[in-house]
């Protein structure tokens, strides 16, 4: 049986009223987790009928990534407009559409261990697993795979930021794993 060590949930967020480019923020996101080996989910994208306000929009991406035989990485990204409306505007002589809301980016991710179920059929096998996990690689669950998916999380939220022109241009996390 598969185990899954979470991170405190949301791990990082982003909070934004205003106009961006939706699209490209779309793309820009998801090529970025494709890039990095991950194998990309659209587990749900709602478009809800627009109101006087805007639409709704609601998004959720799923990615995992084999680390080794027995470690798989797992990012979720939840993105949700609301009062989304769309803009044309005229940016260095050139018509875009960009969209106008309010964006809340949600990113969440967790370690699953034994993702192939190796350890699953009988209770000496379980027991083994429970030896395994708590005894010989607990440390390394702790302060090497956890860590390591915390700090891919957050240069996720970082590229982002840097796409959504934030104020915060620096990193001081840049180069850690």
């Amino acid at each position: 049986m598969s185990k899954n060590y979470d991170l405190p949930s949301p791990v990082a967020t982003i909070k934004l009223d205003g106009i961006f480019d939706f699209k490209e923020l779309y793309n820009l996101m998801h090529d970025w987790l494709v890039d990095r080996g991950y194998f990309f989910e659209e587990t749900l994208y709602k478009h809800k009928v627009p109101s006087p306000a805007g639409a709704e929009q609601t998004i959720e991406w799923s990615g995992w990534k084999k680390v080794n035989e027995y470690i798989k990485y797992w990012i979720e990204v939840h993105i949700k407009i609301r009062d989304m409306k769309q803009l044309e505007v005229v940016k260095e002589g050139e018509k875009k559409i960009l969209t106008k809301g309010r964006l809340q980016i949600d990113f969440d991710c967790h370690v699953e261990a034994d993702y192939a179920n190796r350890f699953n059929g009988s209770k000496f096998l379980q027991k083994l697993q429970d030896i395994y996990l708590n005894y010989i690689i607990n440390k390394d669950l702790d302060f090497i795979y956890t860590d390591q998916l915390w700090y891919v999380v957050y240069k996720l939220q970082r590229v982002t930021k840097e796409f959504l022109d934030f104020d915060t241009k620096g990193n001081a996390f840049y180069d850690a794993w």
